[in-house]
């Protein structure tokens, strides 16, 4: 009988897609030497540094733009399309491979954070709605789950600005408390959205949605951009808590949240 291979560590898949990635290398560093600062500078662990980092991913996107730049001009690509292109992707990448960290290192239970998952099965099970016939799925730049079944799923649109596209994934969370409205209901308001646009729903996993930005052009205490946020369960910035308002949370936080949603040692 043949012994069942043992996968990866997160971490190694996570690096292992990542450094195909052209524009990476230079993010990573940037990333790796941000997280030995900090533990040097506070006098702590790397398990700490893990959490506190999260709240400089905007910066470390930052430091690394010379070096992204660089390979942008020795590639002879179109500066301005490609540099906006890769400044998302990584930042993107850099809030999964944190992810990676603090579930390597223990500071999060057991959980898969994936990058770009809209191939993953489990996002195409649980993520699509049907209206009138039609699929409607979020635009998800990393999805958080537990192998456990019928736990619950948070799907994470994460961008550098608010200009981009998270208003996309707050209308699908819009829809997504359409198709969760409660049965009883519906029998007593036949007129409901949710009876009219004929919405279909396996709302066998709870879904959280979020939005993680790095805010680069401080937009987050504009009026439109705060009416588009309240639509998410959660907000998350890339900047230290003084730096911020009250109605936002630094992106070091999400590591309670999860574990408020994943609680270690509890039942998921």
């Amino acid at each position: 009988m043949k012994k069942k291979r043992r996968g990866k560590k997160p971490v190694d898949d996570m690096l292992t897609h990542l450094t195909k990635r052209k524009y990476w290398q230079p993010t990573y560093k940037a990333f790796i030497k941000k997280v030995k600062l900090i533990e040097s500078k506070k006098e702590i662990s790397e398990k700490e540094a893990s959490i506190v980092v999260l709240d400089y991913i905007g910066e470390i996107l930052k430091n690394s733009e010379p070096g992204v730049m660089k390979i942008i001009r020795a590639r002879k690509k179109d500066i301005k399309q490609t540099r906006v292109s890769v400044a998302g992707n990584n930042f993107q990448a850099l809030v999964a491979y944190a992810l990676h960290q603090n579930i390597l290192l223990g500071n999060l239970p057991p959980l898969h954070a994936i990058l770009k998952p809209k191939q993953t099965p489990i996002a195409d099970q649980y993520t699509s709605i049907k209206v009138a016939g039609e699929t409607q799925k979020p635009d998800m730049d990393i999805l958080i789950y537990s192998d456990k079944p019928k736990t619950p799923i948070v799907i994470s649109s994460c961008k550098t600005s608010l200009r981009e596209r998270a208003g996309q994934t707050y209308k699908w969370k819009l829809l997504l408390d359409l198709a969760t409205t409660d049965p009883e209901h519906l029998k007593k308001s036949p007129e409901c959205p949710i009876n009219k646009y004929k919405i279909e729903y396996n709302n066998e996993r709870k879904i959280y949605v979020i939005l993680i930005t790095a805010d680069f052009y401080n937009e987050i205490n504009q009026p439109q951009q705060r009416g588009m946020i309240s639509f998410f369960d959660e907000t998350f910035v890339t900047k230290p808590k003084e730096k911020l308002e009250v109605h936002v949370k630094p992106l070091s936080e999400i590591i309670s949240y999860l574990k408020g949603i994943y609680p270690v040692g509890g039942k998921l």
